[in-house]
């Protein structure tokens, strides 16, 4: 019985899972025990191995391990972290930047790092987004037919009375309001024959 355990540890430490000994036939009480330890560790490293495969897979939904298997606590409290790491990880998607891991070392820092890098990233968008839909919305204002005079070349501002003089304004200081144009003032060279005939420049 001794040379039969002996081959099964053999076994086990070479990562394979062997047959249980048979108990039935062991007469003497201590090797009796014996066998019967072995065969609880054979069938603990099997239920282990059985949970390890698909976890190394990513499988996390397709596995249980018997709870009173002690040797694979450590697996299973991986398994229970990286379940929560998922639901984390579907949270961050939806949008929610709060979460934070920090029971996994050097990864911790990694997937909290990448959280505050989205969650900059997504700030900025915001806030290119707003500057877009103010540009926008200051492009509407200045698109449309605009009643300019046609002689002093003022312009009528909307929705108001055509005959009311306040109603009109000079063109640059209809645009400099809404925009961030500014004038300066010169003049043409078709203006200075006309308004200056004598002037030789």
């Amino acid at each position: 019985m001794i040379y039969e355990a002996i081959e099964k540890l053999a076994i086990l430490l070479q990562g394979r899972i062997p047959e249980k000994i048979d108990t039935g036939k062991i007469a003497d009480e201590s090797k009796h025990k014996l066998a019967v330890m072995l065969n609880q560790l054979i069938a603990f490293m099997k239920e282990t191995h059985e949970f390890i495969i698909p976890l190394s897979r990513g499988k996390l939904d397709e596995i249980r391990l018997p709870p009173k298997n002690f040797l694979g606590s450590p697996f299973k409290e991986l398994h229970s972290r990286l379940l929560h790491l998922t639901w984390q990880a579907k949270q961050v998607a939806k949008g929610d930047f709060g979460q934070r891991v920090d029971f996994m070392g050097e990864f911790s820092e990694a997937f909290n790092s990448m959280i505050i890098s989205l969650d900059n990233n997504e700030t900025l968008l915001k806030r290119k987004i707003d500057e877009l839909e103010k540009a926008l919305s200051h492009i509407k204002r200045l698109e449309g037919i605009l009643p300019i005079c046609a002689n002093c070349k003022k312009i009528r501002l909307e929705g108001t009375d055509l005959k009311n003089q306040d109603s009109w304004m000079q063109i640059e200081n209809y645009i400099s309001k809404r925009t961030e144009a500014q004038f300066s003032h010169t003049i043409c060279p078709e203006c200075v024959k006309k308004l200056y005939p004598d002037f030789r420049g």
